[in-house]
């Protein structure tokens, strides 16, 4: 095929190239979005299981939360293309229960990096070098992990109806929000769960870090250390 028929495989149809582009774009959208979404999830991860927040993991959550904010807006506005294309061109799609359930997750998960922005980044620069749950209550550790969940879910649900066209038309939308809210919740209460041992993990190691510096000044008062009172030990019955 010469080069110099390629336009007419475009311009032969309008309605169908405009479509072809809007998935492009969406799957560009949908590629950076999700990846960096994975990426601030592990972040996360390895913050609950390290327990300490480096300066340097924060650089790159924000970072990552930058892209995943490109990726969204560009989820919305060939949403909107999609949308309007059905609109024109075939109205019966708009009536898709799937489409309709996409549309509200994408929603929550729109309002979800508001919250992002406003409170989890705030906090995450605050405990730079500090265990991450440091001075955070029960219901704020649930908070957290109630984002992170919403994250996870809101980002791979939508990939999973749009790889599964035997949905179309089929489950009801009230029916996948209800399995959505349900792995939300599944996942919220082990994240939380998961927190609070950490938390308790770290309290404690944070109480016996402050005894042993109270017992270390204690034998510099008296002028004695560990080692000078290791004859007397040995002394005892």
């Amino acid at each position: 095929m010469p080069l110099s028929s390629l336009p007419s495989l475009f311009l032969d149809d309008p309605a169908e190239t405009a479509r072809t582009g809007l998935r492009f774009l969406h799957f560009i959208g949908l590629a950076a979005g999700l990846g960096s979404a994975t990426l601030l999830d592990l972040l996360l991860l390895r913050f609950f299981l390290q327990g300490q927040v480096s300066a340097e993991r924060v650089a790159i959550f924000e970072f990552a939360s930058k892209v995943v904010d490109a990726g969204l807006k560009l989820l919305w506005l060939t949403g909107f293309g999609f949308l309007l294309h059905y609109a024109l061109t075939d109205p019966v799609k708009l009536e898709n229960p799937k489409v309709h359930a996409k549309l509200l997750v994408v929603a929550v998960l729109t309002l979800n990096g508001v919250f992002i922005h406003a409170v989890v980044l705030p906090h995450l620069r605050r405990q730079a070098g500090r265990p991450l749950f440091e001075g955070m209550g029960h219901k704020q550790r649930t908070l957290f992990a109630a984002s992170g969940a919403v994250s996870a879910v809101s980002w791979y649900l939508p990939v999973a109806l749009g790889a599964f066209p035997q949905l179309n038309f089929t489950l009801p939308a009230t029916q996948i929000l209800t399995c959505y809210l349900l792995l939300i919740a599944l996942m919220t209460a082990v994240a939380a769960a998961v927190a609070g041992l950490l938390s308790k993990r770290a309290g404690l190691q944070a109480g016996q870090a402050a005894g042993r510096a109270e017992a270390q000044t204690g034998w510099q008062a008296e002028g004695q250390g560990p080692a000078d009172l290791a004859p007397v030990s040995r002394k005892s019955p």
